[in-house]
Order: C-alpha cells, then sequence, then structure tokens
C-alpha cells in the first residue's frame, strides 16, 4: 500500500506537466488556424501565480541563452506593453500576434483597421468581466457590467455628459487650478519654493472637481477657510468637518480611499477590518466611511427627486437616481419606473457602484494626465513657450474670471494646449492596453491587411494603445517615441503630410448606431492632425468609449491654461545645486545647463522605466520635484 502511494505522488508532476503539455499542443492547433503570428510561452503573463513571484523568475530566465528566450522572454513582463511599446510588433513584422501558453491564448493588436473592428463589435467582442470584478466594491457599474445589464447602465449614466455640464466642469476646474497654483507659488507669487508631491497635488485638484460638479460637495485646498472651504450650494455637507456618526470627514474618508484603493480591491473585507496592519484598517474604515457618506446623499438626493426638486450642476448622482426612476423603495432596496411598459430596475448597490466609478474614473484620468503633461513641459521648454504665447495670443489681457467654455475651450482644442494635451495622451495612454474577449460562444472572424484571420472563442485579445501610438503607420515623424506636440500641427505646405491629413480625416461626430450614449466621434479639434479610427484610443472607442472624455479634455484644457499663462515650470535641481549656487553660474551658460541635465536624466528615468501600470499609468517609482517660477525670471531659459 505505501509503495504504491508513494509512486502516486511521485507521478503527480509527471501527469501535471502531460497535462499541460496536452493543453498546450491544443492551444497552439487553435492558433494555427487563426492564420496570425504566433509565440509559444510556457506561462500567461496574466497567470496569477504568474504575477505575484514574476519578479523572482525573470532574472533567472534572463540569464539563459538568448536562442532560447528570443522573442519570448519579454511577454512575461505584465507591463512589456507599456516599457517596449512597438518594438515587438516591429520585431516580428507584424502588427497583430498571438502568444499561445497552456492556460491562454491571447492576441496582441496595434492595427488601427483590426482595433476599429474590434470596439464597434461589442457583442462578439465584450469585456473581460473577470478583470474588471475587482471594481465592483460597492455594487456593479456601467464599467463592470456587459450585454443588456450594461446598456441598462449606460443609459442611465450618460445623460449627464453634456456640453452645458462640461461648462460646469470648465468653471470649477479653473477655481481649483488657482487654488493649486497659489499652494505653489507662496502668497508673494514668487514660487521659490520646491514642489515636492506634484503627482499627489493633481490628484487632489482632480478628486475635488469631481466631488463638487458631480456630488456637490465642495472640497478644500489646505489654507481654504469658511464656506468655500466645505459646503457647496445645494449641499448638506462639509468635506472638512466631521459629522455626528462618522470618524472621518468626506474629504478625508474619499481621499485615504483612493489612496489605498489597492489594498481595497484585493483584500477580502473581513481581512482588512480585522488585519494587524494599520495601513489595512484604515483602508476599511475608509471604505465604509466614504460609502456611509454616498448613503446619506443617496438618500437625501431620493427624497429631493420625489419632491421634484434639482440640485442643479451636473448633479451625478442625482442623474443616477432620476434615471433609474422613482416610485419608491422596492423589496430589494431598489427603485424602479414603469417606461412603455418595461421595468428599469437600478439597485442602490449599482447606484453606489456607478458613483465609485465616476469618482474612479473621473480623477484618475485626468490626474495623470496633467502629471504628464507637466513633467513633459519642464522637460520640452521650447513646447512650454509655444503653449504660452499660444495662450497669450488668444487671452491677451483678459481675467480667469472672464473665461469662457463655449467659446474659450475650442480655441484651446485646436491650438498648442490641445496638442499638449493629445501629445501626453499619445505618449502616456491612461489604459496602456484596452482587454477584450472573443465571445465564447464561437470563433470570430477579422480582417487583416486584407486576409481574413480566425479569432477562436474565448481568447483574449489586447488593443495595444501604446504600440498603436507609436506605429509610424499612422503618425508624421520618427521620432515617435519623444515628447512632441508640434506633431499635432501639419503643414499645410507639404504636399506628403497634406495627403496624410486628407486622408485621415474622420466626421467629428458620428451617431451610436444604438443610441446609447449620444454624439460619438474623433477626440481631435478640427485644425489638428487627424490619425486614423483606431489609431488613437486614450479613452477607447466605439460603443465602450470613456463616457466621461470631455469631461477629462475640459478640465485638462482649463488647468494647463491657468498654470502656464503667468507661470513656468521647471525642474527642481535642488540634489544637485542650491539655490545660491544656481544664481551664482552664468544664466543659459553650461553650468547650468549641466545641472539641469542631470536633474533631466533622473526624470527622464522615472517618466519612462519608473512608471507602470494598476488599472491607470501613472509613475510609481517616485516623485519628480518641479518649481514654478514667473514668467521672465526662469532658471534654466534655453532650448531642450
Amino acid at each position: 500500500m505505501v509503495p504504491l502511494i508513494v509512486t502516486t505522488v511521485a507521478l503527480l508532476p509527471l501527469i501535471y506537466f502531460v497535462s499541460l503539455y496536452r493543453r498546450l499542443q491544443e492551444n497552439i492547433q487553435a492558433v494555427k488556424a487563426s492564420g496570425l503570428p504566433y509565440v509559444i510561452l510556457p506561462v500567461s503573463a496574466l497567470n496569477r501565480f504568474w504575477l505575484i513571484t514574476c519578479q523572482l523568475w525573470l532574472p533567472l530566465l534572463r540569464k539563459l541563452p538568448s536562442s532560447w528566450t528570443k522573442n519570448r522572454i519579454e511577454f512575461l513582463d505584465a507591463n512589456w506593453m507599456w516599457h517596449l511599446g512597438h518594438k515587438p510588433f516591429r520585431d516580428l513584422n507584424t502588427d497583430f500576434f498571438v502568444t499561445v501558453s497552456p492556460g491562454s491564448i491571447h492576441a496582441f493588436t496595434c492595427d488601427a483597421e483590426v482595433i476599429s473592428q474590434i470596439v464597434w463589435r461589442r457583442n462578439d467582442f465584450p469585456k473581460p468581466l473577470e478583470i474588471y470584478g475587482m471594481l465592483n466594491i460597492y455594487g456593479r457599474n456601467v464599467i463592470t457590467t456587459e450585454g443588456l445589464l450594461w446598456r441598462q447602465h449606460r443609459k442611465i449614466t450618460s445623460p449627464p455628459f453634456t456640453e452645458k455640464n462640461n461648462a460646469l466642469v470648465w468653471a470649477e476646474s479653473l477655481s481649483q487650478a488657482q487654488a493649486m497654483l497659489r499652494s505653489w507659488v507662496g502668497k508673494d507669487g514668487k514660487g521659490d519654493m520646491t514642489v515636492k508631491d506634484l503627482p499627489g497635488d493633481n490628484m487632489r485638484l482632480s478628486l475635488h472637481v469631481i466631488s463638487r460638479a458631480g456630488f456637490g460637495v465642495k472640497m478644500a485646498w489646505p489654507g481654504q477657510e469658511g464656506r468655500d472651504a466645505g459646503i457647496a450650494e445645494g449641499a448638506e455637507m462639509s468635506s472638512a468637518e466631521i459629522p455626528e456618526g462618522h470618524t472621518l470627514s468626506y474629504r478625508d474618508a474619499l481621499e485615504s480611499l483612493l489612496h489605498n484603493i489597492l489594498w481595497v480591491l484585493l483584500m477580502p473585507r473581513w481581512l482588512l477590518r480585522n488585519s494587524p496592519l494599520k495601513v489595512h484598517r484604515q483602508s476599511y474604515s475608509a471604505y465604509t466611511e466614504w460609502g456611509e457618506y454616498m448613503r446619506q446623499l443617496s438618500e437625501k438626493k431620493k427624497a429631493e427627486v420625489r419632491t421634484g426638486g434639482s440640485g442643479g450642476g451636473l448633479d451625478l448622482l442625482g442623474s443616477l437616481i432620476r434615471g433609474a426612476g422613482i416610485i419608491g423603495d422596492t423589496p430589494d432596496g431598489g427603485t424602479k419606473k414603469k417606461r412603455s411598459g418595461i421595468t428599469q430596475l437600478l439597485t442602490d448597490e449599482e447606484i453606489m457602484g456607478n458613483s465609485f466609478a465616476f469618482i474612479l474614473a473621473g480623477h484618475e484620468t485626468a490626474a495623470n494626465t496633467l502629471h504628464y503633461s507637466i513633467l513633459s513641459l519642464a522637460l520640452n521648454l521650447s513646447a512650454q513657450r509655444r503653449l504660452q504665447q499660444d495662450l497669450d495670443r488668444h487671452f491677451g489681457d483678459r481675467p480667469i474670471g472672464s473665461w469662457d467654455y463655449e467659446t474659450d475651450f475650442p480655441a484651446l482644442f485646436g491650438s498648442m494646449p490641445g496638442a499638449v494635451m493629445n501629445e501626453t495622451l499619445r505618449c502616456f495612454p491612461p489604459v496602456i492596453s484596452i482587454p477584450k474577449r472573443a465571445a465564447r460562444d464561437q470563433s470570430q472572424t477579422l480582417n487583416f491587411q486584407g486576409t481574413k484571420v480566425v479569432l477562436p472563442g474565448g481568447c483574449k485579445v489586447s488593443l495595444g494603445a501604446v504600440a498603436a501610438h507609436q506605429n509610424p503607420k499612422y503618425w508624421p515623424g520618427n521620432d515617435l517615441l519623444e515628447f512632441r506636440p508640434e506633431r499635432w500641427f501639419v503643414d499645410p505646405t507639404s504636399v506628403k503630410e497634406a495627403d496624410a491629413l486628407k486622408n485621415n480625416m474622420v466626421e467629428e461626430d458620428v451617431e451610436d448606431t444604438e443610441d446609447i450614449s449620444g454624439p460619438r466621434g474623433s477626440v481631435i479639434a478640427a485644425s489638428l492632425f487627424r490619425p486614423p479610427r483606431g489609431a488613437y484610443i486614450p479613452f477607447s472607442e466605439g460603443y465602450r468609449a470613456c463616457l466621461g472624455r470631455r469631461f477629462a479634455q475640459a478640465e485638462i484644457m482649463a488647468v494647463l491654461a491657468v498654470l502656464f499663462r503667468q507661470y513656468s515650470v521647471e525642474l527642481a535641481v535642488d540634489g544637485w545645486a542650491s539655490d545660491e549656487a544656481v544664481d551664482m553660474m552664468p544664466a543659459g551658460g553650461v553650468e547650468r545647463r549641466k545641472v539641469w541635465e542631470k536633474a533631466a536624466k533622473e526624470a527622464k528615468w522615472m517618466i519612462s522605466e519608473g512608471s507602470g501600470t494598476f488599472i491607470t499609468l501613472k509613475v510609481r517609482a517616485g516623485k519628480v520635484p518641479v518649481r514654478w517660477t514667473r514668467r521672465g525670471e526662469e532658471r534654466f531659459n534655453f532650448d531642450v
């Protein structure tokens, strides 16, 4: 008996590896039938165990002979699409290929035509909901649903995203940007101090904008006092005070929740609550506290809606409740309304889930784009000067209080501010790879370069935003790895570039055939270069494109205009020279340039190698310090 048990145990590894080999062969056969180039891997980069332990194994694998690992090992790093961009596609001489492992078939593409086909065939290529399930921490939402349920969420969540409401976002962004700038330049406005937490301040600004514009809670910057620091008109809650029954203020609960979001998303609530680690207990407290605040706001908003009132403004929460329809509470805690004999239902948990989705998506995209824009302009002084010149030409001496969304936003969007934003989103798309999946019930056929290719049912598909944004087939210039906003201004005197512009024109707005979310179309201004559909996807494209893209664009344009109207941003060189030492160096001289280049080298490494992705792309390895100085008083005023 004992020998039998020992033999069985000894054979288990062999049985396991034979099983893996058979599954690998089955997947290879399925991929061969696709007609696409493929790369064989020992494990999927998205395998959960591999994700947790890959940093232990990758250094060892990189020591193996290159003949064993060439064109393979890079695909075992889950962040390869950010670090390598278009290079693997170029090395394989294709813009559409498949990786195959025992547990996965995964297609990757940066071909604009293929991307466009996939995003417009929503039923054939749905979202892989298992990836997004962690975002259901308060309830299902428009991000984490598919099929008919998604259609219901989309119809309910899309109405408030109108041009009229984007004007409110613009106005709040102007106000918040001025407050943020004052915190950077001091009371005297000199700005001779180092800003050490640029990403944190950008996150705070975006949180303030979405909280005020979307939920009626005005959040204050340090030093602000009085009514402006707490209760917004129409809201019955202060963001700074701790009301009875709470242990955190609204502001602290929200900021702590988003700061510790990784723990909340990945760990069970009971473990967070009972963990011996303080950070876990703080995460749980923030999760419960903000949830309670939102329940209170929701109950007040329900009462307002029942009496026919309106909170005014963007009012995302009110829109969710009105979209669900209110007659009274249903047995399951939801709300319902009859429309043409159809009962539409949105539970309280789903209202909460969508509120959280708005907060998460509404601050991450804009905040990270602003952060990368500022750092890129600090490294590209000539682009910064051209941005300021365009702001001067447009605004002249007009005070910020007179700036108007309807007239000023389009003008900025079609000039250097818009080019800076678009180039930042090209170089640093919020989501580096948009996940899809071929519908499980049958294989899916696509047209790739005039040939039909077939993806097996259930195949994972990644739309490579970074790679598409670096694909030379679609973009002018041979420096696509560089931040150069000027590439968006096509020279009409150049026959080649004029033809490219003509060929790449798309309609400004295209109605959804299913009328789910209203006008759709290009996110590029008519006066700027337009890549083909599918070649520029910072907000995705098709039916699942970002609802709040214009919200984010209005915020980014407003903030860039406020910051650079009267000030310049420079890299802080505190680590290499004191203020006194810099002042002693000749302006524009070799010594200053050398000091700046040391700071620039570290900043470039932080931006490229130090950036990574969890939900969205951001600088994760550290912080790049900067300084704001009045225009004309820059310390490093030379072309780079």
